[in-house]
């Protein structure tokens, strides 16, 4: 097969992967000048499970961007989540966290079907000055430069194409193939599995709201996609039985709904999907960088993938911009910024995860101290929805307000006295405390470096 070379100047920018990463990226750059070819090589948007809770920044810089429309947004919208303690936990009772409002944030949240969303997103860009698509092709091979910078061979109808362009993003998702053919290593962890499927919303509890329940089976999802459709999902911890967890995942579930999901598993076969932490040792390599859960991704508790997405998109499209497109000096500025805020992400989900899943007297201790504090005020709710959204990225937000939340341990001093051990509360004091003074740490190396 002979490769058909492509003058270097005829793309600046190549984008491997049309999801919502590569969709925003596309949209945001072309705000520049560039001209812009997407390789998005699923033609057909199957269905699957994968990201479709947006959180207000995400809404807000999709619309911003053009790739969104107030008039005719498809999905659902959404005000916040419903959280549902385990059974083990009736007594803290749910807990319900808002979006709080921010001057100049326009939007709520919302859910849209990853399939519509992708599908929209990837026929609106096409329309953008500037940007192309080849649809089902697939970049195949990166050729590293003697400059160290890399060139990408497509395939493209049977022909392998080389393509020169100035930038290279990887914005093909977790299991990213352009992190592997441009050299970063990274670090994986598989936390579990992930059932889904669709439902009628008629009994859906808290609609308008992404209903969060936690148990020992793990966590389980319930939330409004829109035209009367609901999302459920149920987490499958490793070495799990699928069916016995999510018969546990549904003895918490209201009556009606439970149900409404029992009758669709009785004649359909759930949608399957796997949850990891992945860490890249960089997001740049050369000319290429990585966006999206190309870059990293984590247990989705937070369901912020694809505001983070988003938020690559707009930091990347700013850093360009700063630098009048250099493309090195740009890429080391994105990095960095992108690098914090996903410190704050991934450590939000990994504490969260944490507390709600497991069996340790520490785990509980500080399960109960974060419930404790959400009902302290509304003030409280609404600086932890701050960052769960990701209208907060902070790491100093994130150690300021695990030192708060360990605070909680000795109000609930009294009742654990009575109900539990002094010893197993003293551990997880120092516990709290340790973490508490890891992040402080974390957060002043952040802004020190």
């Amino acid at each position: 097969m002979q490769g058909r070379f492509v003058d270097q100047g005829h793309f600046d920018v190549l984008i491997a992967g049309g999801g919502v990463a590569g969709a925003a990226a596309a949209a945001a750059l072309s705000q520049l000048q560039l001209n812009i070819l997407i390789i998005e090589p699923d033609p057909a948007h199957g269905r699957r499970l994968a990201g479709e809770l947006i959180h207000p920044p995400g809404i807000e810089g999709l619309c911003d961007l053009g790739l969104l429309d107030d008039r005719s947004m498809p999905g659902s919208a959404v005000k916040g989540f419903a959280i549902f303690p385990s059974e083990k936990d009736d007594s803290m009772g749910s807990v319900t966290l808002c979006y709080g409002k921010k001057p100049g944030m326009r939007h709520l949240g919302r859910a849209i079907e990853h399939r519509v969303l992708k599908s929209h997103l990837l026929e609106k860009v096409q329309n953008f000055p500037g940007v192309t698509a080849w649809i089902g092709a697939r970049v195949i091979g990166m050729e590293k430069n003697s400059d160290g910078t890399f060139t990408a061979v497509v395939r493209r109808n049977q022909d392998e194409i080389r393509l020169c362009p100035r930038l290279i993003l990887g914005a093909d998702g977790p299991m990213s193939r352009v992190r592997k053919m441009i050299g970063i290593p990274h670090e994986t962890r598989r936390y579990s599995g992930m059932m889904g499927l669709e439902v009628e919303d008629t009994h859906l509890p808290n609609n308008g709201y992404g209903n969060i329940f936690l148990n020992s089976a793990g966590v389980a999802y319930a939330y409004a996609i829109g035209q009367g459709r609901a999302r459920v999902m149920f987490e499958v911890l490793k070495g799990a039985d699928s069916n016995e967890s999510i018969k546990t995942h549904l003895s918490l579930f209201p009556p009606l709904f439970k149900l409404d999901i029992e009758r669709v598993l009785a004649t359909h076969k759930p949608l399957a999907a796997a949850n990891f932490c992945i860490v890249p040792s960089t997001s740049i390599q050369g000319n290429a960088a990585l966006v999206g859960d190309a870059r990293g991704c984590c247990h989705p508790l937070t369901a912020s993938g694809i505001t983070a997405a988003v938020k690559d998109a707009l930091i990347l499209r700013d850093a360009l911009r700063e630098t009048d497109i250099d493309i090195a000096a740009a890429l080391r500025r994105y990095s960095g910024r992108c690098g914090r805020l996903e410190l704050t992400r991934r450590t939000l989900a990994e504490e969260l995860r944490e507390a709600f899943l497991a069996r340790t007297p520490e785990a509980l201790l500080l399960r109960e101290c974060i419930f404790s504090y959400w009902r302290t005020s509304d003030k409280a709710r609404i600086r932890s929805m701050a960052l769960l959204s990701s209208v907060d990225s902070s790491i100093f937000s994130l150690a300021t307000q695990y030192g708060t939340v360990a605070l909680q341990a000795f109000r609930l001093f009294p009742r654990w006295f009575v109900e539990k051990t002094v010893t197993d509360w003293h551990r997880g004091v120092l516990r709290l405390i340790q973490k508490s003074l890891a992040f402080q740490y974390a957060a002043m190396r952040q802004w020190l470096y």
